[in-house]
């Protein structure tokens, strides 16, 4: 009985964390020898939460947007419902042709560019070599 309650209790935890967190989380490091940059990221939200990833410029750190989707489950009903957040503005990048969407850091305020994924970090943010890539000596986390 006492190993039915343990199997349990893991799968009602792990149930439980499958609703709150979604995503995937890379150590990223700068692989110039003069550089040597490194930040963890992280990608997607989950089935409660949004999130949207961008680098600050003026705070010089990978910033974070959350807020609660519709219709998702409440884990805390006294918590308050965060709104998706609105775009400053839109961007045309001559480079690829896309369109970048633009929001306010939520440190400093200032702008910065939405980064969709993992693929789309080419290059160092602080040296700006494109030597930026998953350091495959530390481990990916998903986040799920």
């Amino acid at each position: 009985m006492r190993t039915v309650t343990k199997c349990v209790t893991m799968v009602s935890i792990l149930t439980i964390a499958a609703v709150v967190y979604a995503g995937d989380g890379f150590s990223m490091k700068c692989k110039s020898k003069s550089c040597g940059y490194e930040s963890e990221v992280r990608f997607g939200g989950g089935m409660a939460f949004g999130q949207l990833t961008g680098y600050c410029v003026k705070c010089k750190k990978f910033v974070y947007l959350h807020w609660t989707l519709e219709g998702s489950p409440a884990l805390d009903p006294k918590a308050k419902k965060v709104p998706q957040p609105k775009s400053l503005g839109t961007v045309w990048d001559s480079q690829n042709g896309q369109s970048l969407a633009i929001y306010a850091c939520p440190h400093c305020a200032g702008p910065f560019a939405e980064i969709k994924s993992k693929a789309d970090l080419k290059n160092c943010p602080s040296c700006n070599k494109p030597e930026f890539a998953v350091d495959e000596t530390k481990p990916l986390m998903a986040i799920d």
